[in-house]
């Protein structure tokens, strides 16, 4: 073959893979599948889903709602919205159109409907998070919701029902008077609020939202336009959005109804949660919450949610002899239990310790304790003696006995002490001034106190002071990092 032949072929090759490499698709790092489910009144109604390739479950879940009569789903499917949740922050995706609107008119358009006709919209939202519930690898407790227009009051109509709604993202929303009472009743729910400046039926909607809602994590973003294209018109609007959900529904992250037998042989029940791991093998620090005797493990609801979405995993339980923990020949706690069977409640603070402890994404060597009036002496009981145990928060210490007393007189281990100077006990007497000693006892020099003046006792403070619980959580994340 001649020298020009030669270079002519080879120029023609380069320039054909050239275009080849420049023209080809690019494989997604997603799987995409266009899928319907039934509503509850029967009605079928379509939409895509979107999962990782490579998903590591559990996975927390979004459902992306179009607006009727203004937009359709597939506003999200190609936008940087749904890819951006499913690529970069390995959620589950559900985009869903609403009934009367695209594929899912069912004889009947959204323009037609009548107000009871309406109202059913509720169903599509419901069984849009069924259907993504219901999906392999997907966890049914982590959802979250993006409504836009009236979308939006129906997806807070159902967040009120559904315990599985964790967060909600409201783009130009109009709500009902149900709505907004909701939103005004709950304030574990974060909502985050876009709306256009130029919008002004939205701006006023979505202002009155962002007001109502009482959720540290609530925020509101001021952009141009209605609805989803408002996307197009902020840069960078999409990056925030995704970002907040995943702040708020998947490092929330899994959530497991666990039980742990106690060393003199109670079973005791309650919540573990791991946060979602960056790395494979990585481990996190973990935190037990004891409850105080008049109280439960519900009391830390708000609390350990705030320190999941920090990295932390978190344990709480029931005492002895409490809610599922009654055993009806030992008797219920504070009733009918033996004095022997009460004063050894700090086994269950030590087991507590030991399953957290145990868990394969827990850092065993960074272990914090929460604890609340009486619950703060079988919380010392516990862990005298214990290296793994770093830090500890005592919410209002019970007087000390001589065990605690030692403790804190020998041990390195920096501790919070909180307390309220009105916190009377008929037997015990001012419950500050108990705090005080122990604060004054402890040997680390790290240790703190913080006295209010009106706050009540033990885990209630949680609830009349707004700033203790973002207190706590620095706290915790400081004294408990590498």
């Amino acid at each position: 073959m001649k020298k020009g032949n030669r270079l002519g072929l080879a120029l023609f090759a380069f320039i054909w893979l050239g275009f080849n490499f420049l023209t080809c698709t690019v494989e997604p790092a997603h799987a995409q599948t266009v899928v319907t489910f039934q509503t509850e009144d029967g009605l079928t109604i379509y939409g895509t889903l979107h999962l990782p390739k490579a998903p590591r479950p559990p996975l927390a879940g979004i459902v992306l709602l179009s607006e009727p009569e203004w937009i359709v789903r597939s506003t999200y499917d190609g936008a940087n919205l749904g890819r951006d949740l499913v690529e970069n922050y390995g959620m589950a995706v559900l985009t869903v159109d609403f009934r009367g609107t695209a594929n899912n008119r069912n004889g009947r358009l959204f323009q037609t409907f009548s107000p009871r006709e309406l109202e059913k919209l509720q169903l599509d939202v419901r069984g849009a998070i069924q259907f993504l519930s219901l999906q392999k690898g997907v966890d049914p407790q982590r959802i979250g919701i993006v409504a836009v227009g009236v979308g939006a009051n129906y997806a807070l109509l159902e967040a009120s029902e559904n315990p599985a709604v964790q967060a909600l993202v409201l783009i130009s929303g109009s709500l009902s008077d149900r709505a907004r009472d909701y939103i005004k009743s709950r304030n574990d729910i974060p909502i985050l609020c876009l709306a256009g400046t130029d919008d002004k039926e939205g701006f006023r909607e979505m202002s009155e939202a962002f007001y109502l809602s009482k959720n540290k994590d609530s925020h509101i973003v001021l952009t141009v336009g209605h609805g989803t294209v408002m996307f197009n018109h902020t840069k960078g609007l999409a990056e925030r959005v995704t970002r907040w959900l995943s702040d708020n529904v998947k490092a929330l992250g899994a959530e497991t109804e666990i039980s742990f037998t106690t060393e003199d042989a109670w079973s005791l029940h309650g919540r573990l949660t791991i946060p979602g791991v960056p790395e494979a093998g990585a481990r996190v620090p973990g935190v037990v919450f004891v409850h105080g005797a008049n109280h439960d493990q519900e009391t830390y609801y708000n609390l350990t949610r705030a320190l999941a979405k920090k990295g932390m995993a978190t344990l709480t339980y029931d005492w002895r002899g409490k809610n599922r923990d009654i055993n009806d020949p030992k008797g219920h706690f504070g009733v009918n239990m033996s004095a022997e069977d009460r004063n050894k409640t700090y086994l269950d603070v030590k087991a507590a310790i030991n399953f957290l402890a145990s868990q394969k994404s827990v850092d065993p060597n960074r272990i914090g304790i929460v604890a609340a009036t009486l619950g703060t002496l079988h919380a010392i009981h516990a862990v005298d003696g214990d290296t793994r145990i770093k830090t500890m928060v005592m919410l209002t210490q019970y007087v000390p006995d001589d065990k605690v007393k030692r403790y804190l007189s020998t041990s390195d281990t920096p501790i919070f002490f909180i307390a309220s100077t009105e916190d009377l006990n008929y037997e015990a007497g001012n419950l500050s001034d108990h705090t005080r000693a122990a604060y004054r006892m402890s040997k680390s020099k790290d240790t703190e106190f913080l006295l209010y003046d009106d706050a009540g006792r033990g885990s209630e403070m949680l609830k009349r002071k707004d700033d203790l619980e973002p207190m706590i959580v620095r706290w915790v994340v400081d004294k408990l990092a590498k």
